[in-house]
Order: C-alpha cells, then sequence, then structure tokens
C-alpha cells in the first residue's frame, strides 16, 4: 500500500483507545456500577461498555444507570477511581511514546488531547504512562457544556480553537477545518471530529479494519491505521 500523506496544522489526539488502553478498568468499573444501579432494559455491563465506549461519564451514567444529576459528581469519580486503580492499567498503546515525543519536539504547540474523560483522570492516566502534557492544555469532558460531548463536534472544536485561537472552524463548512487531523478509536469520537470538519483518522485499537471501512456517514475515517506505529 502506497502511504498517504496528511497535511495538518494541529493534531486532536483522542486519549482512552488511541494513546493509551484502560479497557480493563473500564470493564471493571461497568461491573460494579451494574452491581449497584441495574442498567436500563435489562442490559448486562458488557453491552453498556460497548455501547458507551468514547462518550462521556456524565452523559452514559445517567442514560444507563440512572444517576441523578445532584449524584453525578460522586459517580463520575467512583467509576474512574476504579478504572484508574483497580483495572491494571492504563497501559500505553503501540508507538505512542515515540509518537508524541517527536510531536511535542517538533510541533510543541500544534496538538492537544480531546478526551471524553474528566481532567482528573486524564492528568492522572497521563502521569502514570509517563507521557507529555500539551502546551496548549487538555480539552476534557469538564470544559464540554452538558448534552454537548462526543459524537457532536463542540470537544474538537474546542480543541482546535485551544491551538487556532480562531473562529473559522465552522460545522457547516468541511474545508474551513481541513488543516486539523483528529486520531480516533471510537466511532463517536469519529463522528465528532468529522462534524468539527476534521480530517479523522481510525486506530485499530477496539475495533476491527473491517468494521471501520464499514461504517457510514460520519462515523466512516479518512484513514485508517492498525496502530500509531506506523
Amino acid at each position: 500500500m502506497t502511504p498517504s500523506t496528511i497535511l495538518a496544522e494541529a493534531i486532536l489526539f483522542d486519549l482512552d483507545g488511541t494513546l493509551i488502553d484502560s479497557t480493563q478498568g473500564v470493564f471493571n468499573a461497568w461491573e460494579e456500577f451494574g452491581k449497584k444501579h441495574p442498567f436500563i432494559d435489562g442490559l448486562q455491563w458488557r453491552d453498556v461498555a460497548h455501547k458507551t465506549h468514547g462518550r462521556r461519564l456524565a452523559e452514559t451514567l445517567k442514560q444507563y444507570c440512572n444517576i441523578q444529576d445532584d449524584e453525578l459528581p460522586q459517580a463520575i469519580y467512583e467509576f474512574e477511581d476504579i478504572v484508574i486503580n483497580c483495572g491494571g492499567g492504563p497501559d500505553l498503546l503501540p508507538g505512542v511514546p515515540q509518537l508524541l515525543s517527536d510531536v511535542n519536539r517538533i510541533i510543541p504547540d500544534r496538538w492537544t488531547i480531546v478526551t471524553s474523560a474528566s481532567s482528573r483522570f486524564a492528568s492522572a492516566a497521563l502521569i502514570r504512562c509517563n507521557l507529555p502534557f500539551p502546551s496548549k492544555g487538555l480539552v476534557t469532558a469538564d470544559d464540554i457544556a452538558s448534552g454537548q460531548g462526543k459524537p457532536k463536534p463542540a470537544p474538537y472544536l474546542a480543541g482546535a480553537r485551544r491551538i487556532s485561537n480562531q473562529d473559522a472552524f465552522a460545522t457547516k463548512c468541511r474545508p474551513a477545518f481541513l488543516s486539523s487531523l483528529v486520531i480516533e478509536d471510537a466511532p463517536s469520537g469519529l463522528a465528532a471530529g468529522r462534524r468539527a470538519g476534521a480530517i479523522t483518522l481510525a486506530v485499530c485499537t477496539n475495533h476491527t479494519r473491517e468494521f471501520l471501512e464499514t461504517r457510514v456517514g460520519d462515523e466512516k475515517p479518512d484513514f485508517i491505521v492498525d496502530d500509531l506505529e506506523q
């Protein structure tokens, strides 16, 4: 296969499933929450873990566990505490240390991380995995209004504005955003990137290449790689 060249002024990375893998911790957390908070429609914890991948806990805990607004902060804290401390991870994904080292050295102010996790979890995960913090700061669930998380474009628009300080990024005009590259593993995140107008690159961490190739609409990535060693 002939290598492709992507021209981009900014790189926006997802975190979990793209740079790190906390799958076992997330599975543990959903299993524990299912014991205390029965899931809607008789779903099992594995079903919920699959359906919620890449989305914010503030939205998924309400949707699938009926957690009320006044209980959400504590519920999110408990969930993320299980993931970060009781999951045997998070673990670095292939190629990530070298790639982020190179990106942080060559274009230190032209990249950031856009995650559905809280600032607390994202910071703890980066420290645990010994990864650099973006000089422009992270975009986390704490920065996005209620109901505006992935697959909506708001998170990646916020990431682009962190880097560009411009208002030219519009969801209705994709060419205005073609200078940014979103790197994701989840269909919800790929949709968010495309809706924000970015070029999207999918990493085959939690889904096969065949699955990603058959996505349609905003979930269909522009490019697919097996991992970030490529």
